[in-house]
């Protein structure tokens, strides 16, 4: 049975050798900048939802929390931090909203679960290089060469090369469906974070075990 792919695994292109790139570099860079742009905006919303689950915590939890959180700069740490807060959060009694906080809390693994998926196609984005490389056309029966541009990954990392040539490489249509799945990625922690301040009102702190 086939493995069932995720919207943040590589393109399947992706990893054929020596396949041309876009003939255009123009594309390819504005599809660099809108997704490492879009994934700010992720890091943004993942702030957002987790000052959402300290509502109604006291000031010196709070601050605690908020601490170890700023000094956090790896996405997993990140997660751990805020999957710790979701579930501190949603350990109460919502009273007839509980069927929305059971909601919540599924969603809330899925999300933190793409977001620590999606951070691998953040880094490859942010750290590979844009190569310019001659191949022929062949297309046309001359076989004229042309230049053709592709986001390879960083020399920096040797266990991304094979045999001096690299074990995947992007081009610009797959780069922008990377900043379309950090915009996505964005908008349902947003929601996220609505949601928490939608059952504020409704939670008490104490559960009914």
């Amino acid at each position: 049975m086939a493995t069932k792919r995720m919207p943040w695994d590589r393109p399947p292109g992706s990893f054929a050798p020596n396949r041309p790139g876009d003939r255009d570099a123009v594309p390819l860079f504005t599809a660099l900048g809108r997704a490492l742009s879009a994934w700010e905006g992720v890091n943004a919303a993942v702030d957002s939802f987790f000052h959402s689950l300290h509502q109604d915590a006291s000031e010196g939890d709070t601050e605690k929390a908020f601490t170890a959180y700023r000094d956090c700069l790896k996405v997993h740490d990140r997660a751990r931090l805020v999957r710790a807060a979701a579930r501190t959060f949603l350990d109460a009694d919502f009273g007839d909203s509980r069927s929305e906080a059971t909601r919540l809390n599924k969603d809330v693994k899925t999300r933190l679960g793409g977001y620590t998926e999606w951070v691998a196609r953040r880094n490859e984005v942010a750290h590979g290089y844009v190569t310019e490389s001659l191949s022929p056309d062949y297309m046309l029966d001359t076989q004229p060469l042309v230049t053709t541009y592709s986001l390879l990954p960083s020399h920096a990392r040797p266990d991304r090369w094979f045999h001096e040539e690299p074990e995947f490489n992007y081009v610009a249509v797959e780069v922008e469906g990377f900043a379309r799945g950090f915009v996505h990625l964005d908008e349902a922690f947003e929601r996220l974070a609505a949601e928490v301040s939608d059952l504020c009102p409704f939670r008490s702190p104490h559960p009914q075990r």
